[in-house]
């Protein structure tokens, strides 16, 4: 289980969004990158085209990563090739950031999210150790690069690198392959506490019977490692289990008895606009830090009144407490 002092030190959500090249690259701990643009070709770096078929790769797959310590994979040790690393600091589960000095000086700042989201995945056109490759170049510096890990829905493994003056998007693939590298050799896994959260599979929590009641779409798909949406046409819901800072009024949340002595925190959607989400502690894990949980309930363009959003996400709320393991 990350500290609350780690995750204090963390870095914001938004530094993540990814995508890294196709090759390992030269060692940055010995070469201080000229400022280019590295395309991605196929073949670059003799790791072929991008796969596309089925991603099998048990190391990669989503039940996997989920227990992964992702500052882990982005200590000193791990990429001690690239320079001398600051120590990582975390932000929830899923993520973590270091600041990396290449031997000329230069500051690559690196950012890895695991379970990440990738839009784009249809777009890679080569391979990092094996995984389908996206990336994207900023003029600032900064290169999002991901390792495509799943299709359908479309997740990988993704790391965001800022160097001035540097090559981003070469550093990047390095981190890649040794992040990727890590996780097939000797991943570094995490033992949940009685009552965490941490393993549960979100889109397991909430059964084609409850979703029916409510009437939403049986049809869903992770939304990263540790949430889950279910959307068709019409209403939809999300469930949401991250680590962070316990929910409170105030700001348009109001209280709301749960029942068993937990508290949530509920939060209409504005006008004309059919929402309700559901936020509560399902037990505390550190200083000033517990796991969350949010249902959200909502039917764009559906009058509140008709639909009653907060009464469908109660419901909800009712049926994913009795699933979840007891706190």
């Amino acid at each position: 289980m990350l500290t609350s002092a780690r995750l204090r030190r963390a870095v914001p959500a938004v530094l993540l969004g990814l995508a890294l090249a196709a090759c390992a690259g030269p060692d940055l701990g010995k070469a201080n990158f000229p400022r280019t643009t590295v395309p991605v070709e196929p073949g670059a770096g003799g790791q072929g085209r991008a796969p596309t078929g089925p991603i099998t790769d048990p190391a990669v797959a989503t039940e996997a990563l989920r227990l992964v310590d992702p500052c882990a994979l982005v200590e000193a040790d791990v990429l001690r090739e690239l320079g001398q690393a600051d120590e990582p600091r975390p932000s929830g589960w899923d993520r973590c950031a270091t600041r990396i000095r290449d031997a000329g000086g230069k500051t690559a700042r690196i950012s890895l999210q695991l379970g990440d989201p990738v839009a784009n995945a249809r777009d890679a056109t080569a391979a990092i150790a094996g995984l389908p490759l996206v990336e994207r170049e900023q003029d600032d510096g900064t290169c999002f690069a991901s390792a495509v890990t799943s299709r359908d829905p479309n997740l990988g493994i993704s790391a965001q690198v800022t160097y001035e003056g540097g090559d981003p998007c070469r550093a990047g693939r390095t981190v890649l392959d040794k992040v990727i590298a890590t996780l097939g050799d000797q991943p570094p896994r995490r033992s949940p506490e009685p009552g965490s959260l941490l393993g549960v599979d979100p889109c397991a929590v909430l059964d084609a019977g409850v979703m029916s009641a409510v009437g939403v779409s049986e049809k869903h798909q992770a939304s990263g490692l540790h949430g889950c949406s279910w959307r068709d046409t019409g209403p939809a819901v999300l469930l949401d289990l991250r680590l962070g800072v316990p929910p409170r009024g105030g700001d348009g949340k109001e209280p709301v008895d749960l029942g068993g002595g937990v508290t949530g925190y509920r939060e209409r959607g504005v006008a004309g606009l059919g929402k309700c989400t559901i936020t509560w502690q399902h037990r505390p894990a550190g200083d000033d830090l517990g796991e969350l949980v949010a249902v959200d309930y909502s039917w764009p363009g559906a009058e509140v009144d008709d639909v009653d959003p907060c009464g469908k996400a109660r419901t909800l709320v009712d049926a994913v407490r009795a699933a979840l393991p007891r706190a």
